[in-house]
């Protein structure tokens, strides 16, 4: 496809404005480790924490006014964020101190993963993927490539992920990111109307099993892959033509979709999405990212401070307030 101007697929990173009321605060991450413990990270160095499944949100001290733009707790206690200017911050207790960690590029740093208390993962610009073994203490530059944006990833165990981004890249590794392998994504000047060319941008991915995940990106571009990535599989069954930023499913097998002024579902394992309703209704704005609370749901976190907690179920969803 032919890449034209996308500052309104960008806004909910690129924005920039005057600090707004500390409350609503564009949110661009959620991870839930528990069904109960919940952590929601954005711009300012925002930083929320709900203890009740995502009832009351209070907020944290970051140590850090840069956007932070991911988030991941691997249990109730460790978690990172990481955003603008190469800033990673990491907590042992739960939130109540954050600590800056080194980043060995400046980069702004999209998205954090990992699948131990030790090892993690971290994508950013300039299609650079750091990795450490250590919590964090080191970081190290595990793969780069071109001089694109890798805006998430995802591990379905400590050897088996995917990084994706913009013109439709997407990287694979089998053995715990020592080799990464670019599978998808183009980008070229057409020497016929000297414009660019190049893959849908991709927003988000999330890896089900070694040989099984799917990514979401602009204009409603959906698709999956069940052999490694060696094909992937573009998914249409109830897709608007809609900008699509994150992609969670949980243990029931229950999919959902959030972006520009939507909100999707998949309870039935056939890859056939439809509109879900919201209270109050999602008119105007963004859900950015949407993570499972283990057995109870799911929580979507969005433009202006926008939390939105689904039922068990995840067919009756709530705006909350923090």
């Amino acid at each position: 496809m032919v890449i034209m101007t996308i500052a309104v697929v960008l806004a909910p990173l690129l924005l920039f404005a005057a600090q707004p009321a500390k409350l609503h605060q564009d949110l661009l991450s959620v991870s839930f480790p528990t069904d109960r413990d919940g952590w929601a990270c954005g711009r300012w160095g925002t930083v929320l924490h709900t203890p009740d499944g995502g009832k009351t949100w209070n907020s944290q001290k970051s140590g850090t006014d840069f956007t932070l733009s991911g988030i991941h707790f691997v249990d109730a206690l460790n978690g990172w964020a990481v955003g603008d200017q190469g800033v990673i911050i990491h907590t042992k207790d739960g939130g109540l101190t954050w600590i800056k960690q080194k980043s060995p590029v400046p980069y702004y740093l999209m998205a954090v993963q990992f699948v131990t208390p030790l090892k993690g993962w971290i994508v950013t610009e300039r299609t650079t993927i750091l990795a450490t073994d250590d919590g964090g203490a080191t970081w190290q530059v595990q793969f780069k490539d071109q001089d694109f944006i890798l805006r998430s990833l995802s591990f379905c165990d400590e050897q088996n992920g995917w990084a994706v981004g913009e013109y439709g890249f997407t990287y694979h590794t089998d053995n715990g990111g020592k080799t990464w392998q670019h599978q998808t994504g183009e980008y070229e000047l057409s020497m016929e109307t000297m414009s660019m060319k190049g893959g849908n941008f991709l927003f988000d991915v999330i890896a089900l099993n070694p040989k099984t995940a799917w990514v979401v990106g602009i204009d409603g571009y959906v698709a999956r892959t069940d052999d490694g990535g060696k094909s992937w599989i573009p998914v249409t069954e109830g897709i608007p033509k809609r900008h699509l930023f994150g992609i969670a499913t949980d243990m029931k097998g229950i999919f959902f979709i959030g972006g520009d002024a939507l909100l999707l579902q998949d309870a039935t394992g056939t890859s056939t999405f439809s509109t879900m309703k919201t209270f109050p209704p999602i008119t105007y704005g963004w859900l950015y990212r949407i993570a499972p609370r283990g057995a109870s749901g799911f929580v979507a976190v969005g433009k202006e401070g926008w939390i939105y907690v689904s039922n068990p179920q995840g067919t009756d969803w709530q705006k909350v307030r923090y």
